[in-house]
């Protein structure tokens, strides 16, 4: 593609938002749906679905879809509730709910209107499941990719080249910018892409690890990146 600076990417969990507050909002959303539908159900505690969402995930292996129906199933049942169209509805709510209950962080979109005036196309590329499509900010993005669509998460090369076949440009003048190490530094390093550390918790960073550059916040993304594609011509 020609006339485009270049491509920056982002991950979307720690980078763009805070997960828990997300996840936390959502689930207690959805259980308070849940109340409405099935009084009989009673309480449930936000922390009993994290607690029985990780018992499932240690005992099966399914997309994030299929592990947290099979923990809202578990829980529903140790309640009465048998039905078993229910804890396909908790599903529908619960991720409704987490389009309503993320919260941008405030450099979020400053720095991706910065990069979009300067050229560059923007995506993202996350592990998770997150429907980003039902927000605003997908307007911004020429690409989402999603590991679990593609057989393999960061930091395996698929996600990263199914992005590379979206944008449609090579590796030389691409930036990628996360907060995990391993999924998003070394995974974005290693298909030959520069990658930004986002380092919002002031982490120490450990031996061997080696990130093109270092952010607290994406209030410098857009010069770090310019500083970093001048380095490639």
């Amino acid at each position: 593609m020609t006339g485009l600076a270049g491509v920056v990417s982002f991950d979307l969990d720690e980078t763009l938002w805070e997960f828990m507050p997300m996840m936390d909002g959502a689930l207690a959303a959805a259980v308070d749906e849940l109340r409405q539908r099935e009084p009989s159900v009673g309480v449930i505690d936000v922390a009993e679905l994290h607690r029985v969402r990780a018992e499932v995930a240690e005992e099966m292996e399914g997309s994030y879809e299929e592990l947290r129906r099979e923990s809202f199933r578990r829980v529903l049942a140790g309640r009465g509730a048998h039905d078993p169209e229910l804890s396909s509805w908790m599903v529908e709510r619960w991720m409704e709910a987490r389009v309503r209950t993320v919260k941008l962080l405030d450099d979020v979109e400053p720095a991706m209107d910065a990069l979009a005036a300067r050229g560059y196309l923007l995506g993202a590329i996350t592990n998770g499941n997150f429907p980003l499509h039902r927000l605003p900010l997908a307007g911004r993005l020429a690409f989402i990719v999603h590991a679990e669509h593609v057989g393999e998460e960061k930091p395996a090369a698929a996600p990263f080249a199914r992005a590379a076949e979206l944008a449609g440009i090579g590796s030389e003048r691409w930036v990628h910018v996360g907060d995990s190490l391993e999924s998003d530094v070394l995974g974005a390093q290693r298909f030959g892409l520069r990658a930004v550390w986002l380092n919002r918790r002031g982490l120490d960073l450990p031996d061997g690890v080696h990130p093109d550059a270092e952010l607290r916040s994406l209030e410098k993304l857009p010069q770090t990146v310019e500083q970093l594609l001048g380095q490639a011509e």
